[in-house]
């Protein structure tokens, strides 16, 4: 169909109509009413935040903290105080009010933000709470290449909430289950200490390896107790997966030729997920020590735990001895020792070093 010259013309008008009524819609002076939220807290000064949107380029017409030190509920307590604070208004509406409270170490603070924008709507946000004196702990997160199949919104998101970790049991464990979405296998994932930073991240130089299908439940951990001789000593990262899988294991280094198939310095399961290899070095020297998994390098664990590109263990031998290799398979660690070994003149049965190890 062709359209007549009036026709375009009266066409085009009723469009310019329609895009100025929109315009008047969104002026200045549509956002009637306000709305605030987002409160902060630092408990180790009282320190509070919140945003609020006044709904109209008009400067808010009040806004203030009301809040508890005793726990009680700030909309109903007798106990409630008021504090008016200090309010910042930038381009844009997004406008930031800020207070500072008085409370005792140890006070349960619970307060909530009520205002009053230009056109005198009132708004109220949610209610926050916090103990005085006490720093927020900030959990570690779950990051990598897997996230996204966990029901992540993306990859290497190292502040959501869903792959946050915590320690429900409070012995030093920290853990997350998530339902895959879909499958996956690959060099995965890594934590880091604190949610919302990059640094520390663990184990830091290489992704840990895991497959999981669509469907199937996978709990992340971070071991942060200290087991002193191993490494790492403590922040130790492993999944579900590798608790699950049975690997055979070689001990590998410099002193091997670097070989993950040997049978040689494959290592043995003394129990408890315990593994070891003893072996015999007719010279000093300086060496290095990690372990591969299953004849290959896809899987490893190093002195910063499983990774598929692990650090090595460097180690010192003075002369004729025999040396120790362990793998804590349970959470990833290594150890080289020197005590448990048999002598080059001594003989000792598999037995008496199992038992030290059991």
């Amino acid at each position: 169909m062709v359209l007549k010259k009036e026709e375009l013309k009266m066409r085009n008008l009723w469009m310019v109509l329609a895009v100025g009524l929109l315009i008047l819609a969104w002026a200045p002076g549509a956002f009637a009413g306000c709305w605030c939220g987002n409160g902060v807290s630092d408990p180790t000064t009282n320190f509070v935040e919140g945003q609020v949107w006044p709904g109209d380029t008009a400067a808010t017409t009040w806004m203030d903290f009301i809040y508890t030190t005793d726990g009680t509920d700030p909309h109903s307590s007798g106990t409630a105080q008021t504090e008016t604070g200090t309010f910042y208004q930038f381009a844009g509406n997004n406008d930031w009010y800020q207070a500072w409270l008085t409370a005792s170490s140890g006070d349960l603070v619970k307060w909530f933000m009520r205002a009053q924008s230009a056109d005198a709507e009132v708004c109220e946000s949610d209610d926050y709470e916090f103990v005085s004196g006490v720093a927020p702990t900030t959990p570690p997160n779950l990051v990598g290449d897997c996230e996204s199949e966990l029901g992540v919104i993306s990859d290497w998101q190292n502040a959501d909430e869903l792959s946050k970790m915590w320690d429900p049991d409070e012995d030093g464990v920290f853990e997350v289950t998530l339902t895959a979405t879909d499958d996956f296998s690959g060099a995965g994932y890594q934590v880091v200490g604190v949610s919302g930073q990059w640094d520390p991240k663990y184990p830091g130089d290489s992704n840990i390896p895991i497959s999981f299908t669509a469907g199937e439940d996978v709990t992340f951990y971070l071991d942060t107790n200290a087991q002193v001789g191993w490494s790492p000593e403590s922040n130790a990262v492993y999944d579900s997966k590798l608790i699950a899988q049975t690997h055979t294991w070689a001990a590998v280094g410099d002193w091997q030729g670097w070989d993950p198939a040997s049978s040689e310095t494959e290592m043995t399961d003394i129990g408890g997920g315990i593994f070891c290899y003893v072996h015999h070095f007719d010279a000093g020297g300086t060496f290095r020590y990690k372990c591969a998994a299953d004849d290959g390098w896809g899987l490893q664990c190093g002195a910063n735990g499983f990774g598929s590109n692990c650090d090595t263990w460097y180690f010192d031998v003075s002369g004729d001895q025999c040396v120790g290799f362990f793998l804590d398979s349970n959470t990833g660690r290594i150890m080289v020792d020197f005590t448990t070994g048999p002598s080059a003149a001594e003989a000792k049965s598999w037995g008496s070093i199992k038992s030290l190890y059991k």
